[in-house]
């Protein structure tokens, strides 16, 4: 049932109920229908907008003070405003009826024979609304927790999309190719070389699949895998290629998301020609809390769509982390700025 079909049954519904209590309050009895179906007509109707007044009511405070900031002010701001439009409902209500009876009762009189009346029915408003307040906080209460635990799924969901694709990313069959073809030729020119590639093979693969299942990992940790695969990277282009790791202590005990700093690198090996005339160097240092990773450009071929699709990875597995953006330049070196992720943040794991 939506919320307007909810307003249109319930609050006629406790309009009538408000005058058989009021009428029963004075009479002694309920008032029947069919003598008093005039009145019974009219609080149906009062109800009604009495019950879409505290429905715009509501949807207005939403904008101004929500449940969510300000529990408490929110709680007194809404009774208040709920108790004043009934006080009005209620003196056109006396008012419509007194047209209808052609009494033309001042308010001074008025005030003289009902006045026990007028205030059970001011106590009866205050209760309803006060009733009414700790419903639409409860529903609210409800409707957030249920919303945020969606949502908590959604982004576990969303983080687990994001490192399968990181995964399959590394588990490429290009590298494992090259790879093999590495150790086939170490195995003949130096076998102690190519066991311990083998190693430092087995040990990248390892870390791929033991990491990969986590949102956040020490950086260390990030650090330890990269250079694992830079002894990959270094057993293949030898002379070629180099990577730099200038980070003080304190950095890297900071968190990343696995494999982030691993798919730059191999980033910077795709699209970049690397020779001994050419050389690759790639650096990794840190610089107003972040952690800058930059190579030189020495172009190969045009790749876009796969160097976007990785930066596009890493951006939205940071997200779920920390506002701070990753930046981007581009001038004789390439460099991807990556945001330091510390301890705080950890629980997000």
């Amino acid at each position: 049932m939506s919320q307007y079909l909810r307003f249109i049954v319930i609050s006629p519904v406790f309009g009538i109920l408000s005058y058989m209590l009021s009428y029963y309050s004075q009479i002694g009895e309920l008032p029947s229908l069919k003598e008093e179906f005039l009145p019974y007509l009219t609080s149906a109707t009062f109800g009604l907008l009495a019950g879409f007044s505290a429905m715009g009511i509501g949807k207005l405070l939403n904008n101004v003070v929500s449940w969510k900031k300000k529990h408490s002010f929110r709680f007194l701001v809404q009774c208040l405003a709920l108790f004043m439009v009934g006080c009005i409902l209620i003196v056109c209500y006396l008012e419509l009826f007194d047209m209808i009876l052609g009494t033309k009762m001042t308010y001074e009189k008025f005030w003289l024979e009902y006045k026990d009346e007028f205030l059970k029915t001011l106590l009866i408003l205050f209760i309803f609304v006060f009733i009414y307040t700790i419903l639409d906080f409860m529903i609210y209460s409800f409707n957030y927790l249920k919303k945020e635990e969606i949502q908590s799924v959604e982004m576990i969901n969303n983080q687990m999309n994001l490192q399968f694709k990181a995964l399959k990313s590394q588990l490429n069959p290009h590298f494992l190719f090259n790879s093999l073809n590495t150790i086939s030729s170490l195995l003949y020119k130096d076998p102690e070389k190519a066991e311990e590639f083998i190693r430092k093979f087995a040990e990248s693969y390892r870390f791929i699949l033991d990491q990969n299942d986590k949102a956040l990992i020490p950086l260390e940790q990030e650090l330890a895998f990269v250079e694992a695969y830079n002894y990959i990277l270094r057993m293949r282009f030898q002379d070629s290629y180099k990577l730099r790791i200038d980070l003080p202590e304190l950095v890297r005990h900071s968190f990343v998301p696995p494999l982030s700093i691993q798919m730059l690198v191999e980033n910077a090996i795709k699209h970049n020609l690397i020779c001994k005339n050419s050389p690759l160097e790639i650096k990794l240092k840190c610089k107003d809390n972040y952690l800058h990773i930059s190579n030189n450009i020495n172009p190969l071929r045009e790749q876009a769509e796969s160097f976007h699709i990785g930066i596009e990875n890493i951006k939205k597995r940071y997200a779920f982390f920390t506002n701070d953006n990753i930046k981007l330049e581009k001038t004789d070196f390439f460099t991807v700025s990556l945001p330091l992720i510390n301890e705080n943040n950890r629980h997000l794991n």
